[in-house]
């Protein structure tokens, strides 16, 4: 859980480092208000908006390793998949816990999957492409989502590198100390190639304010839909996150 949050982070220092990740990192950091991450706090930057860096590498060629930076092939991969991406966002109205979504100047966003144990982009760790985010927050809850693409390998199979991380039992994200409550048993969702649900909490932090995280991650084909959850508790973030599993699921299977 890392990634975009790099920015709140500077501007927010409440927000946990590994939910930078979730959407600048992904979550959230402890936000004396509550501000969740994805995530997750370790990863990218912006995400590349529809249409953008279409028409081929840079002439010179690149200046980094794309494998070792842990960059998507976006010049190789299907240009529906940009189009795709933004259907796979849940609706901003959500009839759960009275989450309200946040308005955001901007949805695109790249991430890690997940920041879980360690995990970081480059050497075998790759971010999304086309990626867009949405995040919606109520009193002692937040909720972040992200959507990208995949095109090193199938978006299962990035699912599945993340389920083998789960191991590690406790990490370390910046100052913040992540203890792994492990794999969350989740139904199985029709029409999708891979599911994983895992919660985490936020040891030794203030108690008031959001240090329990459930992170949800869904594939098919090519797509990937992550939802986190930050809550006061963990009871709370995963039945929140069970809940939205299922609007997750329908948006990502209606998309043809």
């Amino acid at each position: 859980m890392e990634s975009r949050f790099a920015e709140k982070r500077s501007r927010d220092r409440a927000v946990p480092a590994a939910l930078v990740t979730g959407f600048g990192r992904s979550l959230l950091t402890l936000v004396a208000a509550v501000g969740l991450v994805l995530t997750a706090a370790c990863g990218g930057g912006s995400g590349t908006p529809p249409g953008a860096g279409r028409s081929g590498p840079p002439a010179g060629g690149y200046t980094i390793d794309p494998v070792a930076e842990g960059l998507q092939p976006v010049f190789d991969m299907d240009p529906e998949l940009e189009d795709q991406v933004g259907r796979v966002l849940i609706a901003p109205t959500l009839d759960v816990d009275g989450l309200k979504v946040v308005p955001q100047q901007s949805p695109y966003a790249d991430d890690v999957l997940s920041t879980v144990c360690g995990m970081r982009q480059g050497n075998g760790v790759y971010g999304t492409a086309f990626g867009q985010q949405r995040e919606w927050e109520a009193p002692d809850l937040r909720v972040m989502q992200l959507a990208g693409a995949w095109g090193v390998t199938s978006a299962a199979e990035a699912v599945e590198q993340v389920r083998g991380k789960l191991g590690c039992g406790t990490y370390r994200d910046r100052e913040d100390r992540y203890r792994v409550l492990g794999e969350t048993q989740l139904p199985r969702l029709p029409g999708l190639d891979g599911q994983l649900m895992y919660c985490e909490v936020i040891d030794g932090a203030d108690r008031s304010v959001p240090t329990h995280i459930c992170t949800l991650l869904l594939a098919r084909g090519a797509l990937v839909s992550r939802i986190q959850t930050l809550a006061l508790d963990t009871a709370t973030a995963e039945r929140v996150t069970k809940q939205l599993s299922v609007l997750a699921a329908q948006s990502l299977t209606a998309i043809s």
